[in-house]
């Protein structure tokens, strides 16, 4: 009840897309949602921050990165959803492990049916990737610090991320987040991908 009220009360709720703004993607799948944003623009380099090299294949093409925040043993334990078991949820959600950020790295911009592309102004891109850098755990050079044990595909990475996920931060509240922080249209919270889905309906 808790969820399909805080779904449904929105935030930003003034937010229009600005033309000729940066695009974005609200990438969901049944239960997690990434935000993708271009690897460089004149606002923000990312390859300041990270390498493609992080990668086991240097993804040479990349022009996007899809961002998702979660529980790090969550990420080593289930490479795919089927793999859920009752153990590793009650863990992720009750116990304090450390969160990691996984990093894709695309040619283009994602296409399916639920993606969410949005246009957002200078001022907000601005906003969203200074929350999306404040998301790394840094090690005391101030550097980012990649697992390097860790990969679901040859075009992606895992670092160590600021937070530990529970049953009131998920991924998606941390999405969310994100989009409330940027000015951008959110949901005052939820722990599910469909509280995001449904604000952009």
């Amino acid at each position: 009840m808790a969820a399909i009220a805080g779904a449904l009360i929105p935030v930003n709720s003034d937010f229009r897309e600005t033309e000729n703004g940066v695009e974005i993607y609200l990438r969901s799948s049944e239960v997690h949602t990434d935000i993708v944003v271009p690897l460089k623009n004149d606002l923000k380099n990312w390859e300041e921050n990270i390498s493609l090299q992080h990668s086991l294949s240097g993804v040479p093409g990349a022009e996007y990165i899809s961002f998702g925040w979660g529980d790090l043993e969550f990420y080593r334990d289930i490479p795919l959803w089927k793999d859920l078991s009752l153990k590793t949820a009650f863990r992720a959600l009750f116990l304090k492990s450390p969160a990691a950020l996984h990093l894709e790295f695309l040619e283009e911009p994602p296409s399916s049916e639920k993606t969410i592309r949005l246009k957002v102004s200078r001022e907000q891109y601005l906003k969203l990737t200074a929350f999306l850098e404040d998301s790394f755990e840094f090690d005391a050079d101030g550097k980012v610090q990649p697992i390097q044990d860790l990969h679901y595909t040859r075009r992606d990475a895992f670092y160590r991320a600021k937070g530990f996920l529970s049953l009131f931060k998920t991924c998606n509240t941390w999405a969310n987040n994100a989009l409330k922080r940027s000015g951008l249209k959110a949901c005052l919270w939820t722990p599910f991908s469909e509280g995001i889905l449904y604000t952009y309906r």
